[in-house]
C-alpha cells in the first residue's frame, strides 16, 4: 500500500508552514495544501519553491479568512468575511454559482504562485457539503488533479484511494498512526492521512482551536522510527503523482 501524508493548512501561518517543510525535510509528509489567500501565503509559496519534492495541492476555504471573488454574498456573514464552520454547515442556501466563482478564484490564485497543482481538498472538508460537493468534482475534472475523497474509500483511475482524519485530537502517538494504517491495509492501494504538523506560532494561537496538538503530530511525523516501522508493513510513502502511474 501506499501512504500519502498530507499537511494541510499550508500557507496559514509562518509556524504553521515551517512546521510542515521540517515534517517533509525530516519526517513521513511527502505533500501538503495551501490555503490560497491567507496571512502566510507568499511565505509558502517561497518555501515551495525551496523544496520541490514537496508535492503541493490547494486547500479550498470556504470557513476561514476573506473571500478571493467579488460579490459572492451567500458566502459571507454579517462582518463580510467567510462564514465560520458552524455557520457554513447551516446554511443551504448558499448559491452555488458563487461556490464555483469563489473556489475557481482560489486556484486560479493559487496558479498565479507557479506552483503545480498537484490535488484538492477543502478546509474543514468543506468540500463535502451537499452544495459544496458537485463544484468540487467538476472542478477537480477540469483542473485534471484528484480530490480528496468524501468517505473512506473512492475509486480514482481504476486505483483504490482511502483516506482517514483519525491522526487528529489530544491522544496522539506513533502506535495509533501505525493502527489507521494497518486498518486500511489490504483494503486501498493508496490511502491519504490528514495531518496537521506546525510550529506554534502567535498568529496560530489565535487563528486556531486546534494548535499545541500539532506540535505533538510533528513530533510524531518525524520520528526516527516511524518509516522503518512502516516499511515493515509493506507501506511506501508517496504522494498523489501515484494516482497518475
Amino acid at each position: 500500500m501506499k501512504l500519502i501524508v498530507n499537511a494541510d493548512d499550508f500557507g496559514l501561518t509562518r509556524g504553521v508552514n515551517l512546521g510542515i517543510i521540517e515534517a517533509f525535510q525530516q519526517g513521513i509528509v511527502r505533500s501538503t495544501t495551501l490555503m490560497a489567500g491567507m496571512p502566510a501565503e507568499q511565505h509558502a509559496a517561497e518555501l515551495s519553491r525551496q523544496n520541490p519534492n514537496l508535492k503541493v495541492g490547494i486547500h479550498l476555504r470556504l470557513t476561514a479568512g476573506s473571500a478571493m471573488a467579488n460579490n459572492v454574498d451567500s458566502l459571507l456573514d454579517v462582518s463580510g468575511q467567510l462564514q465560520n464552520q458552524s455557520l457554513f454547515w447551516d446554511n443551504q442556501s448558499m448559491n452555488p454559482e458563487e461556490i464555483e466563482k469563489e473556489l475557481r478564484a482560489q486556484i486560479e490564485h493559487f496558479l498565479s504562485l507557479g506552483i503545480e497543482l498537484s490535488h484538492m481538498d477543502g478546509h474543514h472538508h468543506c468540500h463535502r457539503h451537499p452544495l459544496v460537493a458537485p463544484i468540487t468534482r467538476k472542478l477537480s475534472d477540469e483542473y485534471q488533479v484528484p480530490l480528496r475523497p468524501d468517505n473512506e474509500m473512492t475509486q480514482y483511475k481504476g486505483k483504490s484511494l482511502g483516506f482517514s482524519d483519525k491522526f487528529y485530537g489530544e491522544n496522539l502517538s506513533s502506535e495509533h498512526l501505525l493502527d489507521i494504517v494497518k486498518h486500511h491495509l489490504g483494503r486501498v492501494q493508496v490511502l491519504e492521512l490528514m495531518a496537521h504538523p506546525a510550529l506554534i506560532d502567535e498568529p496560530l494561537l489565535e487563528a486556531s482551536r486546534y494548535a499545541t496538538a500539532r506540535t505533538r503530530e510533528l513530533a510524531i511525523l518525524t520520528s526516527s522510527e516511524l518509516p522503518q516501522a512502516l516499511e515493515s508493513i509493506g507501506v511506501t510513502l508517496s504522494d498523489y503523482s501515484c494516482l497518475k502511474d
